[in-house]
C-alpha cells in the first residue's frame, strides 16, 4: 500500500454540516479576494474538499450565506483524479456550486483543475476552524484540543441550529460556552436556555427528546452527561442514573417518593431500609447515588411540582403526585406518603390528625385544650400543595376557629347596641366559619365529618342562646321606643353615614339586598386587598352595625333605608323617597333593570354617566344574594366573592375612576337552611307571621314594627320557617337577619369625613379567636381571656397588663436609653402602656395577634398601625427592627434578644 493510499484511508468523512460550513467559509474568502483584487476574481463555483468520497446524504443541499441569501450546492464523491475530471466536465447549472469530495491532494489534480476551484486549492476539513467560524470567534479555548473533547467539534457542527449558532461577544470561544450551548441543543432547548435542575427534570418527562439524546454517539452522550453532572449537580447524577436504568420517565415522581424515603427521620424504620433496597435495585440497578445526592434530588423534584402547581399545571402536578404514591406503595412503603408535604396522602394525614385533635377537645373545649389543636393546624399549614383541595384546608381552619370561639368566654349582650356590635365584630365571623364547615368536603378524610358536625351543632347551640337573648332585648327595646343613641337604624343609615361622606364627595351607595355580616366581611377583604380603597368609619372600634326594621324584609327595610324614614313600598317608593332624601342635590337610584347595557357593555350608559357626574349621589340595588336564597345553588359555595355579585366589580371600578366614595351596605341579612328546619305554622312570608308565638318565636310590638297592626310574630331560632324549603330566608329577628353591615370605602386622595377613622387593614377587623391564640408555655396555665363590656376582642385590660409588667417591660421603660429616646418623640404613649405591651409580647414568646396587642395597651385594633409606628420610633434604635407588624398587619412581633441588648446591654 502506497503512502498516498495510507493518507487517503484516514481522510475525514463529510456531512451536510461540514459541507455547509466549508462552502460558507470558502465563499467568505472569495468575497474578500474580490474586494482586494477586483470583481473578476473569486467567481469560481467549484469547491474541492478533501474528504471521504462516500456521501450518504441528499445530493443537493441549500447553504445559507453570510449576507442572508442562500445558494444551492450539488455534492459529488470522486475517489480518483479521473472521476474528478469527469465531474468537472459534466453539465452544471451555472448558478449552482459543485462540491467535490475527494481523497486526492492538490499535487495530484494539477493546476488546470485547481484553477476552477474556490481558492485554487483542495481544502482540508478542519472542524475546529468551522466551529470558530460558526461562532465568529477568533481563537478557541486551548482546552478544546484535549483528547477528551475531540468529539465536541463534530457534535457542534451536527447540532448547528437552522439559523446558525449565535455569535459570541468574546475573542476566545470558551469550553464552558460550547458545552453549555451543545447540551442545550441536544436536550431540545434553545442554546441560551438555562440548564438547571428544573430544566433536567422537565426534560426527563419528554419522551421524544429523551429518545433523541439516547441515540447520540456514545462518546458525545457520555461527555455531555459528565459535563451536566459537574455543572448541574446531584439532580443530573440521578436523572442520568435513571436514564441508564430505563426509569427516567418516573424521575419526578421518584423524586417525590424519595423525599419521604430518604428523609433523615425515616432511617430508623425497618420498613424504610427494606424499601430503600428495593428502590435502589429497581431504579439504579443496585448502584444508587448517596443519600445526600438523593435528598437534593428530592428537594428539586418537590420545588418543581410546587411551581407547576402555581403556574397553571395543577393537573400534571396531580398526576406526578399520584404516581409518587404508587411508587411508594410498590416499594411496600405506602405509609410514608402520609408524611409528605406535597403528596395528597400527606394532606389527608394532616387533616385526619387535626380532626382527631379537634375531636379530643370536644364537646366542651377549653383554652388549655387547644395547644395540640394549634400544633396540628400548624402541621396542616406546612403542607405545601393543597391545590384544588384548598377548600378542605379552609374548612379545617374554620373548624379550629370555631373551637377557639367555643373555648372563649361569651357573655350574652346586655343591650341591643352591644348585641349588634358583637354580631359585626364576632358573631358574623362565626356564621362565616360555620357555613364553610357545614359545606366541607370530607370524602377523602371521612373521620372529619363527625367532628365537623359536632362542632357545627355546638356552635349553633351557643349561637341559639345568644340569638334568644338578643331577640328578647330587641323586642323590649322596640316596645319601649328607646332612643337609639349612636346605633344606626335602617331609616337613619343614610343620614348618619352617607350625608357626612357626601360632604367630601358624592358617594355611590350600593345596597346588596340580603347581604349578611358574614358576607360583608368576606367581600371587604377582597375590596381592600386591591389597594384601590381605604376603609373608613365613624368610630375607633371599627365597622358599624345598623338594625333592619321589623320584620326584616325587603319591602319594609329597604324602603325605609332609601327613604330615610320608616315606610313600606317597592321600587317606585324607593326612588321617590331617595330623591326626597337628597333634596337640594342631584341623585339617581338604579335597580336591576337599569344596570345592564346589553351586548358589548357591562353597565348602561345612564349608570356610567351618573357615576361620572361628581355632583350626583348614586344609589344602586344589587339582588344577587337575595335572589340566591330562593334556590339551592349556594349550598356548596359558602362564601360570596366579588365576581359572583353581578355588576359589583364594574361599579367599584367606575367609582374608583370617578374618585367617588363607596358605601356598601344591605337592607337585611339572612339565615341559611341546613336541612333541619321546622315549619310550625303557615304564613304569607318565610320568617314572620301573625298569631300566638310558639317555640323559637316571640311577638314584637312598637313603632318600628311595620307589618299591619304594628305587631308581628317572628322567629329568633334560625331553624323556623313558614313556607316551602329554600336555600335561605329573611324576615325574622335573629341577629343574622336584623344586623345590617355598614362599610365605607374611599379612594386615594379623597379624605374621610372630619372626625372619622381610617382602618389600616381588613385583617384588623378579625376577632381575636379568628387567628391563633398567643402561645402558652408548656406546663403553664393559659392567660385569662376576659370579655370587657366595651371591647369584645380584648384579651387583657390595661390595668391587668400594667399590673403584670414587673419584668422586662418595666426594665426597658426605666432604662437610660429609653429616656433618651423619649425626649425626641412628641405625644409618646405612656410608659405603663409600653411596658404592658413589651411584657405581653414576652409572655407570648415574641408574637401576638394585633387584636391582643391592642387590648394590652387599651387601643382599638384599627389604631395599632399608627400606635406601633410611634412605639417603633422609641424601640427601633438606629433603624434596627425591634418591634414590627407582620402577616399583613395581623401579628405584632418583638425581637426580645435585640430589645434586651439595645436597652439593657445583655
Amino acid at each position: 500500500m502506497s503512502d498516498n493510499s495510507a493518507v487517503r484511508s484516514v481522510v475525514p468523512e463529510a456531512n451536510p454540516s461540514v459541507v455547509e460550513g466549508a462552502l460558507r467559509h470558502a465563499l467568505r474568502k472569495a468575497a474578500a479576494h474580490r474586494d482586494r483584487f477586483g470583481p473578476s476574481t473569486g467567481r469560481e463555483r467549484v469547491l474541492l474538499l478533501r474528504a471521504e468520497p462516500e456521501w450518504r446524504h441528499p445530493s443537493t443541499i441549500g447553504v445559507s450565506t453570510d449576507g442572508g441569501g442562500k445558494v444551492t450546492a450539488v455534492i459529488r464523491g470522486c475517489r480518483t483524479v479521473l472521476s474528478v475530471l469527469e465531474a468537472l466536465e459534466g453539465p452544471r447549472d451555472p448558478e449552482t456550486y459543485l462540491v467535490i469530495l475527494t481523497p486526492c491532494e492538490s499535487g495530484e489534480l494539477g493546476e488546470s483543475v485547481l484553477a476552477q476551484a474556490l481558492g485554487n486549492e483542495v481544502r482540508t476539513i478542519n472542524r475546529w476552524d468551522l466551529v470558530a467560524e460558526a461562532f465568529n470567534a477568533r481563537r478557541l479555548d486551548p482546552r478544546l484540543s484535549a483528547r477528551q473533547y475531540r468529539w465536541v467539534a463534530e457534535a457542534l457542527l451536527d447540532a448547528r441550529p437552522g439559523a446558525g449558532w449565535k455569535h459570541v461577544n468574546a475573542p476566545v470561544l470558551q469550553l464552558e460556552t460550547v458545552l453549555r450551548k451543545l447540551a442545550a441543543a441536544r436536550l431540545g432547548k434553545g442554546e441560551d436556555e438555562r440548564l438547571d435542575a428544573a430544566a433536567l427534570l422537565e426534560w426527563s418527562r419528554e419522551e421524544l427528546r429523551v429518545a433523541r439524546f439516547t441515540q447520540l454517539p456514545a462518546e458525545e452522550r457520555g461527555g455531555l452527561v459528565s459535563w451536566l453532572e459537574s455543572s448541574v449537580g446531584p439532580v443530573a447524577r440521578v436523572v442520568f442514573g435513571l436514564l441508564s436504568g430505563g426509569q427516567v420517565r418516573d424521575a419526578v415522581p421518584f423524586g417525590l417518593a424519595a423525599a419521604e424515603l430518604y428523609a433523615p427521620e425515616a432511617r430508623v424504620k425497618k420498613v424504610v431500609e427494606q424499601a430503600r433496597i428495593r428502590a435502589e435495585e429497581r431504579f439504579f440497578g443496585g448502584t444508587a447515588p448517596g443519600e445526600p445526592v438523593l435528598r437534593a434530588f428530592a428537594e428539586a423534584a418537590e420545588s418543581l411540582v410546587l411551581r407547576w402547581n402555581d403556574n397553571g399545571h395543577a393537573a400534571e402536578t396531580a398526576l406526578a403526585c399520584a404516581r409518587a404514591e404508587q411508587i411508594l406503595a410498590e416499594l411496600r412503603a405506602g405509609g410514608l406518603a402520609g408524611t409528605s408535604k406535597v403528596l395528597d396522602a400527606g394532606l389527608d394525614a394532616r387533616l385526619a390528625a387535626l380532626a382527631d385533635e379537634l375531636g379530643a377537645a370536644l364537646p366542651h373545649p377549653r383554652a388549655i385544650d387547644l395547644r395540640d389543636v394549634e400544633v396540628a393546624l400548624e402541621a396542616l399549614r406546612d403542607h405545601r400543595r393543597p391545590g384544588n383541595r384548598s377548600g378542605e384546608v379552609e374548612a379545617a381552619v374554620c373548624a379550629v376557629r370555631l373551637v377557639r370561639w367555643l373555648a372563649s368566654p361569651e357573655i350574652p349582650p346586655a343591650t341591643v347596641a352591644e348585641g349588634a356590635a358583637r354580631h359585626i365584630h364576632s358573631w358574623g365571623w362565626v356564621d362565616r366559619a360555620a357555613t364553610v364547615v357545614f359545606n366541607a368536603d370530607t370524602s377523602r378524610v371521612p373521620r372529619a365529618q363527625a367532628v365537623y358536625a359536632e362542632i357545627f351543632h355546638a356552635v349553633r347551640a351557643r349561637r341559639a342562646e345568644l340569638d334568644r337573648v338578643f331577640a328578647g332585648r330587641l323586642a323590649a327595646w322596640t316596645a319601649a321606643s328607646a332612643p337609639p343613641e349612636r346605633l344606626l337604624l335602617a331609616e337613619n343609615l343614610l343620614a348618619g353615614i352617607a350625608r357626612p361622606v357626601a360632604e367630601r364627595a358624592a358617594p355611590l351607595i350600593i345596597v346588596v339586598d340580603g347581604m349578611s355580616a358574614a358576607d360583608a366581611c368576606a367581600l371587604a377583604e377582597e375590596i381592600t386587598a386591591t389597594r384601590t380603597w381605604r376603609e373608613v368609619g365613624r368610630g375607633p372600634d371599627g365597622r358599624e352595625a345598623a338594625l333592619a326594621t321589623v320584620p326584616s324584609a325587603t319591602v319594609f327595610s329597604r324602603a325605609s333605608l332609601f327613604c330615610g324614614e320608616l315606610t313600606t313600598g317597592g321600587q317606585s317608593r324607593e326612588r321617590s323617597g331617595f330623591t326626597a332624601l337628597w333634596k337640594g342635590r342631584r341623585s339617581r337610584l338604579f335597580h336591576k333593570a337599569g344596570l345592564g347595557a346589553g351586548p358589548g357593555a357591562q353597565l348602561s350608559d345612564e349608570v356610567r354617566a351618573a357615576l361620572a357626574d361628581p355632583a350626583t349621589v348614586v344609589g344602586v340595588v344589587l339582588n344577587a344574594i337575595d335572589a340566591a336564597l330562593s334556590d339551592d345553588f349556594r349550598v356548596n359555595a359558602p362564601t360570596w366573592r366579588l365576581h359572583q355579585i353581578d355588576y359589583l366589580p364594574q361599579l367599584l371600578a367606575e367609582a374608583a375612576t370617578a374618585r367617588r366614595p363607596v358605601i356598601l351596605t344591605s337592607d337585611h341579612g339572612h339565615v341559611l337552611d341546613h336541612g333541619d328546619g321546622r315549619q310550625p305554622a303557615g304564613a304569607e312570608s318565610a320568617r314572620y307571621r301573625t298569631g300566638v308565638p310558639g317555640e323559637g318565636e316571640l311577638i314584637v310590638r312598637g313603632p318600628r314594627v311595620l307589618s299591619e297592626g304594628g305587631e308581628v310574630t317572628v322567629p329568633w331560632d334560625e331553624r323556623v320557617r313558614y313556607l316551602a324549603r329554600r336555600a335561605g330566608y329573611h324576615g325574622g329577628i335573629s341577629p343574622a337577619e336584623m344586623v345590617i353591615p355598614v362599610l365605607v370605602f374611599v379612594p386615594p386622595n379623597v379624605p374621610a369625613p372630619k372626625g372619622w377613622f381610617e382602618y389600616d387593614a381588613a385583617s384588623l377587623h378579625e376577632p381575636l379567636w379568628w387567628n391563633p391564640l398567643p402561645a402558652v408555655p408548656a406546663g403553664s396555665a393559659p392567660p385569662p381571656v376576659p370579655v370587657p363590656a366595651d371591647d369584645d376582642d380584648a384579651l387583657f385590660s390595661v390595668g391587668e397588663a400594667a399590673a403584670a409588667a414587673a419584668g422586662l417591660g418595666a426594665q426597658i421603660v426605666e432604662s437610660a436609653l429609653f429616656a433618651a429616646q423619649r425626649r425626641y418623640i412628641r405625644k409618646a404613649p405612656p410608659e405603663r402602656e409600653i411596658a404592658a405591651l413589651i411584657e405581653g409580647l414576652v409572655d407570648a414568646g415574641g408574637k401576638l395577634p394585633t387584636g391582643a396587642a391592642a387590648a394590652l395597651v387599651g387601643q382599638p385594633s384599627f389604631r395599632m398601625a399608627g400606635y406601633l409606628s410611634t412605639v417603633g420610633r422609641l424601640l427601633n434604635v438606629d433603624g434596627y427592627q425591634v418591634i414590627s407588624e407582620s402577616d399583613g398587619g395581623r401579628t405584632v412581633e418583638l425581637d426580645i434578644p435585640l430589645l434586651t441588648l439595645q436597652f439593657l446591654g445583655a
